[in-house]
């Protein structure tokens, strides 16, 4: 089974989104054109989609300064910035009325860099528990930065459920419509990021694990391990395409590795991250993945 896992081709991460890719257009006209070319050899599509609310924690509205200003987008917030004060965070966030809670204690506690922080709650006048939003803030971009991976950087506000900048872009859209009604399949859709207090650039698993929801998606994993051949592609390939991949592939059999697949001419890179998508498709090649484009790649 052939499987095309699309990651993030939203109108958002495309020119005229609020956080456009450069060359993310031509990125979806070949994949549209792969899907159409290659419609009765792609067995299953699988597509994911960043999906936010306005009051993200990478997201300048979640943020302010002493003086009451929000961070301008791409602005890094570390952790000693939170814990001098220099950015603060909003104490008012709230979990959706289909969500019990932000945080979940045992999820949090068996993370890396595990344990509660005893200063995490703190309890309110009617003796209910509180969670206590800068120490919360402290402690992620503690455990962010302990990973090595990168600190905390705000994003222009995207792919918020709702809007039009969270769909699909148009022509990869009506791709997938038009290889649902040849083949009789049907897109498999996988949201990620709807958590506010953690980041989700991997469509398996958010930066820093708080809920279940956010924890590592084995079942995702183990549904595409029956591909014969998994094909990867989308935006941004310095972030969601990177992290998604990395997931897959340190998951992935090692004696199978020739079965994936990185379409590296349908990805594009988020500008001032050149080295991340040099190093990612350095890495996958010397993993054994396949890095491809659409002529080379036969189907």
């Amino acid at each position: 089974m052939t499987t095309l896992l699309l990651i993030d081709c939203q109108k958002d991460f495309h020119p005229g989104g609020s956080l456009a890719v450069p060359n993310a257009d031509q990125d979806a006209s070949r994949i549209t054109q792969f899907i159409r070319q290659n419609a009765t050899s792609i067995h299953r599509i699988v597509a994911t989609m960043d999906s936010h609310h306005p009051l993200h924690i990478a997201h300048p509205c979640f943020w302010s300064d002493g003086e009451g200003n929000r961070p301008s987008p791409f602005t890094v917030i570390s952790m000693e910035d939170v814990v001098s004060g220099k950015w603060i965070p909003r104490e008012d966030i709230k979990p959706s009325a289909l969500e019990d809670l932000l945080i979940d204690d045992e999820i949090l506690a068996k993370g890396e860099g595990g344990g509660i922080p005893s200063d995490l709650y703190s309890t309110d006048k009617n003796g209910n528990k509180q969670l206590n939003m800068k120490q919360w803030c402290i402690e992620y971009t503690r455990r962010l930065e302990a990973s090595g991976k990168f600190q905390l950087m705000i994003w222009p506000e995207h792919c918020l459920v709702g809007t039009e900048g969270h769909n699909y872009v148009t022509s990869i859209s009506d791709a997938m419509m038009e290889w649902s009604r040849k083949t009789g399949g049907s897109v498999e859709w996988v949201n990620k990021g709807q958590n506010l207090l953690t980041e989700n650039y991997s469509a398996l698993c958010a930066e820093v694990p708080v809920t279940k929801k956010t924890s590592f998606d084995y079942q995702l994993l183990e549904s595409l391990k029956t591909s014969e051949k998994l094909i990867m592609c989308g935006e941004a390939m310095s972030h969601c395409v990177n992290y998604t991949v990395r997931d897959i592939a340190d998951h992935w059999p090692k004696e199978e590795m020739e079965k994936l697949v990185v379409l590296k001419d349908c990805a594009s890179t988020i500008p001032g991250f050149e080295d991340a998508s040099n190093k990612f498709l350095s890495d996958m090649a010397a993993a054994g993945v396949n890095v491809e484009t659409t002529e080379t790649l036969k189907l």
